[in-house]
């Protein structure tokens, strides 16, 4: 099977020659550059600067030297750099690097830390005024979307690989809520200035399907994958009630899928870590295909259970292997322990992509994620052996 019919095929909920493997397919399953290059190095790969696939977390666009040594089988196809917004570094000596986003917000890199967080916060009361003035990306910007088309029709006719399709502009509603008032401030909002928080979400959702029809109307037919996100849960449960999911958040991407597979044949996948279980059922409702990751750390997450509860509704994309623990701290052994468990419990029946659980972070030991991904391969053959 090539790469793409292996892909498709697990996400028809049929089994493939082996379980689809994904590392770098998208920006929640890639890994951090400085871990990027010392695996290159321990490939004996030629040494070469790695490429920033996202810039808030620092991870790699992975190479395709490096897919083909690990054999994955998804490749991303992502939206240009607008033409009116640069991030601008500024140096704050003991306090790290700072740029401001295109919403405004402050993001904040540590002496020392390995990734951006939101640190200033561009709307200090919840006002609808204010919100009109704040700064605000175009989704309609044709740098975004010049020469996509026929990079991606050029990508489809020259690999094998199943391309996924992330368009520009943001992904998120509550979370993008939380970026632009800080977290605290955005959960009250909810409750408390309900008709800012709608207005702020009507305003990002218009902004989401502005971008995604731009970006579909270039490459919808070329895509098999498409991106969604929005952290719907912490470690412990929800961050917010399913009553005011289903209000505020729901319907809203209700929008958003309906659009974009007005525009595309692609499976929609849907990034949301930690314990969701409980917003599974309205996911498959609105017509999500895929839900990423599968955080097998968090409450109620347990990859056995969810796979046979939804599994005939939903496919499953990560899960693969825990990257709170096993694969920073354990060993190769336990690596290889944990590989196969999930792939018992998640690939049977297809219906499974592999890959780690979020992105592969800073010091993991290269000998871990090697043997991650040689356990997949070997675990991942169909059919699943079970004993």
């Amino acid at each position: 099977m090539t790469s793409r019919e292996r892909v498709l095929t697990a996400l028809e909920h049929r089994e493939p020659d082996r379980v689809p493997i994904d590392l770098g397919g998208t920006v929640v399953s890639s890994i951090a550059v400085s871990t990027y290059e010392k695996l290159r190095e321990y490939l004996k790969l030629p040494k070469k600067d790695a490429r920033i696939m996202e810039l808030v977390q620092q991870i790699a666009f992975v190479d395709e030297d490096v897919m083909r040594e690990l054999g994955i089988d998804i490749i991303p196809i992502f939206a240009n750099p607008p033409s009116i917004y640069t991030p601008v570094f500024l140096d704050e000596g003991e306090k790290g690097i700072s740029f401001k986003d295109e919403f405004g917000a402050t993001l904040r890199k540590p002496k020392g830390g390995f990734y951006f967080d939101w640190q200033e916060f561009p709307l200090s009361e919840p006002s609808i005024d204010l919100l009109e003035k704040m700064p605000w990306p175009d989704p309609l910007d044709p740098a975004r979307y010049r020469g996509l088309r026929e990079y991606a029709k050029r990508v489809r006719e020259t690999t094998e690989y199943a391309l996924f399709g992330m368009a520009p502009c943001g992904h998120d509603l509550l979370n993008q809520l939380f970026r632009v008032r800080g977290m605290e401030n955005g959960l009250i909002d909810l409750i408390q200035n309900i008709d800012f928080a709608e207005a702020f979400l009507d305003r990002m959702t218009e902004t989401i399907i502005k971008a995604q029809i731009a970006f579909l109307d270039e490459v919808g037919e070329l895509m098999d994958i498409h991106f969604a996100a929005d952290d719907l849960a912490g470690q412990n449960g929800p961050l917010i009630s399913p009553k005011t999911f289903r209000e505020l958040i729901k319907p809203r991407w209700g929008r958003i899928i309906a659009t974009i597979k007005s525009k595309t044949k692609a499976k929609v996948f849907f990034h949301s870590d930690g314990a969701i279980e409980e917003f599974i059922p309205d996911l498959i409702e609105i017509g999500i295909d895929i839900i990423n990751p599968v955080q097998v750390s968090a409450k109620g997450m347990d990859p056995a259970k969810l796979k046979k509860k939804y599994g005939k509704n939903i496919s499953f994309w990560g899960g693969g292997c825990d990257t709170q623990r096993v694969l920073p701290y354990g060993t190769p052994a336990q690596v290889q322990e944990e590989v196969k468990r999930r792939i018992k419990e998640l690939a049977p029946g297809g219906g499974f992509v592999f890959s780690a659980v979020h992105n592969i972070q800073p010091f993991v030991p290269i000998e871990n994620i090697l043997e991650m991904f040689r356990s997949a391969k070997q675990f991942g053959v169909y059919p699943i052996r079970l004993d």
